[in-house]
């Protein structure tokens, strides 16, 4: 069991690291195909890209992981229910971003440009909500190998369709290259897509008829056991990231600041800053995979004590990761910014946020606990309760500290996170027996 768990964790990071590897990549291409202000245009779109696939997806991929990795269900009811609730999410939100682009684009990010950028994303949609229940479907599996192959393939098809369209079409106007640069998004899903589904189609079947599937297979409740608090949380999160830059526009004009200035700003802290102390994160991830399904078998089996003492594993094991990150950034952080972006702009704002951004990496064991207690309610009051209070400080903050408030809103929420977690880990783990 140990030895299988380290070898996961071994393939699984490598993999995660090459991966990120190419992803940083790609970021790092388009900071150099770009300008800045097409950067700045690329990041004000990302947070509505994000809400978009949030409701679309309605963290279906998420349940399909918890629910193929139970032995009770079976794996084609899973994603054949799976794929059919996503759908129709999927052309509901495409009909909305094609009614609404230009409402979006003009009186809430008060930037034009944008319109072509957000109906680029149309066929990203339903392909990103694919692509997650199919690489759900093989983490639920724990075939961390083919799931490897599918997201370097993604990040791969991504940069070399940026790099050569971009490259090709390098004197059309600035909103058509960033155009270009969400479309490659959606290359990348499709390459990832086409690999797995020829993968999977070797394993389970798919075929089923219409009328004895909707009688007998179709597990709409399971489904929406879990997604519905994942989704609440997570649409929680997003619609504050899409309000975020429209509010600051919005009170920071009233100050006589310059637009262009504020998306200049705030390009440099989402985009470079803390895209930049992100990065490591997906160690993250890799914990909270291997960790959630331990957690689910000690709670299963009623091992009271192997829980404990693997949550206890699990804090300890992502602060030692997040430890050399946070001295990198604080010591280095001016030549990991020109390395990353080509730039030192946002050094300042890297080293105040490098420390503390530590309670990030903290919060990773802290939530699988509470996921495998199955305490979804909980959740998502925390998850509000935190969105109320980033949402007040932002309003609060941003008349004094412009810009610089967006860091500082970030930190105050994952702290106020970070202590309700631990306090119902406590509640529910160490203080009832």
């Amino acid at each position: 069991m140990k030895r299988k768990l380290i070898n996961s964790f071994i393939i699984l990071s490598g993999s995660t690291l090459i991966t990120k590897v190419f992803s940083v990549f790609n970021r790092m291409l388009l900071s150099r195909l770009l300008s800045e202000q097409g950067m700045a245009l690329y990041i004000l779109v990302i947070p509505t890209l994000s809400l978009c696939i949030t409701l679309a997806q309605f963290s279906i991929p998420s349940a399909v992981f918890r629910l193929i990795s139970h032995p009770k269900y079976n794996n084609k009811k899973v994603i054949i229910s799976a794929i059919l609730i996503c759908f129709a999410s999927c052309l509901l939100i495409m009909l909305s971003i094609l009614c609404f682009s230009q409402i979006i684009a003009h009186d809430f990010l008060k930037q034009d440009q944008a319109y072509y950028p957000l109906l680029t994303m149309l066929p990203f949609i339903p392909l990103v909500a694919i692509s997650g229940i199919i690489k759900n479907y093989y983490l639920g599996k724990e075939d961390v190998w083919t799931l490897s192959v599918a997201q370097l393939l993604e990040e791969v098809a991504r940069i070399i369709f940026t790099y050569f369209m971009i490259k090709s079409f390098v004197n059309l106007d600035m909103t058509y290259l960033v155009s270009i640069a969400i479309l490659a998004m959606s290359v990348g899903e499709l390459a990832s897509i086409i690999y797995l589904y020829f993968k999977m189609h070797r394993k389970v079947n798919v075929t089923y008829h219409p009328i004895e599937y909707f009688k007998d297979h179709f597990i709409l409740k399971d489904m929406m056991n879990i997604a519905l608090p994942l989704t609440g949380s997570r649409i929680l999160h997003t619609c504050y990231n899409f309000i975020e830059p429209i509010v600051l526009v919005a009170i920071l004009t009233k100050l006589n600041i310059n637009e262009s200035d504020i998306h200049m700003q705030y390009a440099i802290i989402s985009g470079y800053v803390i895209s930049l102390l992100v990065t490591p994160t997906f160690f993250n991830n890799v914990v909270l995979r291997l960790l959630l399904p331990i957690l689910n078998k000690d709670i299963a089996y009623r091992r009271l004590r192997d829980l404990r003492k693997h949550v206890i594993y699990g804090v300890i094991v992502c602060f030692l990761i997040s430890l050399p990150f946070t001295l990198l950034f604080y010591f280095w952080g001016d030549k990991c910014l020109l390395f990353m972006y080509n730039t030192n702009n946002g050094y300042d704002y890297l080293k105040y946020m490098s420390i503390p951004f530590t309670l990030f990496y903290l919060q990773t064991p802290l939530s699988a606990t509470l996921q495998a207690l199955n305490k979804n309610k909980e959740m998502f009051m925390m998850s509000t309760l935190e969105v109320i209070i980033e949402f007040v400080c932002l309003l609060i903050l941003t008349p004094r500290y412009h810009v610089l408030s967006v860091a500082m809103v970030m930190l105050i929420g994952l702290f106020t996170t970070l202590v309700l977690s631990i306090y119902h880990v406590y509640k529910y783990v160490y203080r009832e027996a």
